[in-house]
């Protein structure tokens, strides 16, 4: 969806009913919140939590799957796709998105859902249990790690490997570029967008992250559009507040049912990572795939379609229906 100046947007198809709207925070900076409903679905509701500099693209299956029988949010992190850009860029940060996506679930009057993360997500997920274990019901972390990914980027893959060239640069020569961005916000504007907008990205992801045999052009091509439309120095803030993120300590306070998807070939969370996490949380099940790349969720979606919702009736049986979400009676924050 692209971005409009209405603050609330409606779009009925056949029996599904989608809204857009945006939700003002305490510092006035309003986040874009998209919920996709079918009348009379009365599943417990799926947060849908983004990665880094993402506004969506993975969620493209899940969505398509899971919405005949829940309700589904999916809310954009501030600064990226259509939520405001914060007038202090210092607020864009983990702790930030968290206090934000409790914000955004008390407008909404969502008393308890599955929240689902994908990489830089399953960082936000774990520090917004921090923030509210009780609106948890279950968690799905989904190809990511649960402290300072710098340290893991281009990593081995396996936990006591060779250190490799790529993440001993990364870890050098991020911080300096993450400052330079930020500094020097409209001489690297440009040269980002048209970056971005090329198909280098998309041809270097496809050659040293991704799966070629089952990753499609149109799944990933939206990611480096956002991108291409994204405010370097958000971009850079926010990648400088996730790389300095750790959220180990909260790994064995989780109570709740979570299911973990690793994949065998992720580049920017190596799967000791998420066996790591599946040891140290008491109620876990880990999916592991071996062919499986960052780009998991769009690369093997009925794979992990299938398995979540098993998860789900398994381990959430006895959990009631909830109400869905009344759109109509939802009113947007001025």
């Amino acid at each position: 969806m692209t971005k409009k100046t209405k603050s609330e947007l409606k779009l009925h198809r056949s029996n599904y009913e989608f809204s857009g709207q945006k939700i003002a925070m305490e510092d006035g900076t309003e986040i874009f919140v998209r919920i996709v409903k079918k009348k009379g679905a009365n599943g417990i509701p799926i947060i849908l939590n983004d990665g880094l500099g993402c506004d969506g693209y993975a969620w493209k299956y899940l969505i398509e799957y899971f919405e005949p029988r829940h309700s589904i949010i999916h809310w954009h992190y501030r600064g990226h796709g259509n939520s405001d850009v914060p007038r202090n860029l210092n607020t864009i940060s983990m702790k930030t998105f968290a206090k934000d996506l409790k914000t955004v679930l008390d407008h909404l009057h969502i008393e308890q859902a599955v929240f689902c993360g994908h990489s830089m997500g399953v960082q936000l997920i774990l520090e917004a249990y921090s923030l509210m274990p009780e609106r948890f019901a279950a968690l799905a972390l989904l190809c990511g790690g649960y402290q300072y990914p710098l340290q893991t980027w281009h990593a081995s893959f396996e936990r006591d490997g060779k250190k490799t060239l790529m993440n001993e640069g990364m870890k050098r020569f991020f911080p300096q570029l993450a400052r330079s961005l930020i500094a020097h916000s409209l001489l690297w504007q440009p040269i980002w967008k048209h970056l971005m907008a090329s198909e280098f990205p998309y041809k270097a992801a496809l050659r040293y992250e991704l799966n070629s045999r089952r990753i499609v052009k149109n799944d990933l091509f939206p990611y480096f559009e956002h991108l291409s439309k994204m405010q370097a120095r958000v971009f850079a803030q926010t990648a400088n507040s996730f790389s300095k993120h750790d959220g180990k300590h909260i790994l064995a306070k989780i109570k709740r049912p979570t299911l973990i998807v690793a994949g065998g070939r992720d580049t920017f969370s190596p799967p000791w990572l998420s066996l790591d996490m599946h040891k140290a949380i008491p109620s876990s099940d880990l999916l592991y795939i071996p062919d499986g790349t960052h780009c998991t969720p769009i690369e093997h979606p009925e794979l992990i379609n299938l398995r979540l919702e098993k998860f789900l009736n398994e381990r959430l049986p006895s959990l009631p229906a909830v109400s869905p979400i009344n759109l109509r009676s939802i009113k947007v924050a001025s």
